[in-house]
């Protein structure tokens, strides 16, 4: 894949961004859009769709993984049946509105992150907090995307999407780190190494905060130290 083909717009994240504010300290999915569905300035079916979203988001959201079905969205959100589906058609509808907004959710949140200059070492740490802050808060939501892959579904298409937008940006921010001190890498290369990396991240916060691995316990109530661990390795790798 090239840089060219990372930067097109992919079509699993061509729906609107999310339908309000993303403040940097509301991190968690569902209380966001439950937040936003008391927005008075928000018609009233404006509100109670981002309220069926919210308990939509809730249930995958959840420790134990109810399933998602359009009877426990409208009880989760407190709506008749018959509402929800004034809003969604059916199901994979639901799940499709749902994964599609959390991706937004989810992007619009690691674009708000200004520190220090792109590919600077401040800016590497302050994404690798932000992303393990929003990892921590929606460990359900995360499981949905990152065992996509498991079946065919708007989570899996939105996953690749994710990883196709950010890593190509990182790619592109490692072969200008690497011009900059005289060890050039190509952009296929960087690439790669960009998905290797991203895979690392997901893959031990996921011990951390889905699989609950007892030996990184002390990292769930540390954010700081796994953030610290996380951004060395990827300041490390990327400098080569």
């Amino acid at each position: 894949m090239t840089n060219d083909a990372v930067q097109k717009q992919d079509p699993a994240l061509t729906a609107p961004p999310s339908p309000f504010r993303v403040a940097p300290g509301r991190v968690c999915y569902p209380e966001a859009l439950g937040a936003a569905a008391s927005d008075a300035g928000l018609r009233k079916a404006e509100r109670t769709r981002l309220r069926i979203l919210a308990g939509a988001a809730g249930l995958l959201n959840d420790a134990d993984r109810a399933p998602l079905t359009m009877p426990a969205a409208a009880a989760a959100a407190g709506v008749a049946h018959g509402t929800v589906y004034l809003h969604f058609a059916d199901r994979p509808a639901l799940e499709a509105a749902t994964a599609e907004g959390f991706a937004h959710f989810l992007r619009d949140h690691l674009a708000q992150v200004r520190d220090g200059a792109p590919g600077s070492e401040q800016r590497v740490r302050a994404a690798t907090r932000r992303y393990v802050d929003l990892f921590a808060a929606n460990a359900g939501l995360m499981r949905c995307l990152t065992q996509a892959g498991e079946r065919d579904g708007p989570f899996r298409r939105v996953f690749h999407a994710l990883n196709r937008d950010w890593n190509g940006r990182v790619a592109r921010a490692m072969q200008a780190q690497r011009a900059a001190v005289g060890a050039p890498i190509g952009a296929q290369e960087a690439l790669y190494a960009a998905y290797a990396l991203d895979g690392m991240v997901d893959e031990f916060l996921a011990q951390i905060h889905i699989r609950r691995d007892p030996a990184l316990a002390r990292l769930r109530a540390d954010p700081e130290a796994t953030t610290e661990l996380l951004a060395r390795l990827w300041r490390a790798a990327a400098k080569g």
